[in-house]
């Protein structure tokens, strides 16, 4: 689905490709609850993050504010117990989070 959100982004269609992003994180595999030391939201945050989409722009996608957003990376940051963004991302991949 991620193919067809960049296709769908490719030719104009933003609206179509949110939803297929949309859709790619409902039917993306989510480790059980006792498996993730993150919630399901911060989850959804570090997968847009770590394709590479700023504070302003997870926020437009999740309906969320950028001060929300920078919530939920300073509570990803500290449960990972990561310095950066990138080391978040690289942690969450390696556990298998995101």
């Amino acid at each position: 689905m991620r193919a067809a959100a960049t296709s769908l982004r490719r030719i104009g269609a933003a609206a179509e490709a949110s939803r297929a992003d949309a859709l790619a994180l409902e039917f993306q595999p989510q480790p059980s609850r006792g498996d993730s030391p993150l919630t399901r939201r911060e989850r959804e945050v570090l997968r847009l993050v770590a394709d590479g989409h700023s504070d302003r722009a997870v926020a437009t996608r999740l309906v969320l504010s950028e001060h929300t957003v920078h919530r939920h990376m300073a509570n990803i940051l500290t449960k990972l117990d990561c310095a950066s963004r990138s080391a978040a991302v690289a942690e969450a991949l390696r556990r298998g989070l995101i």
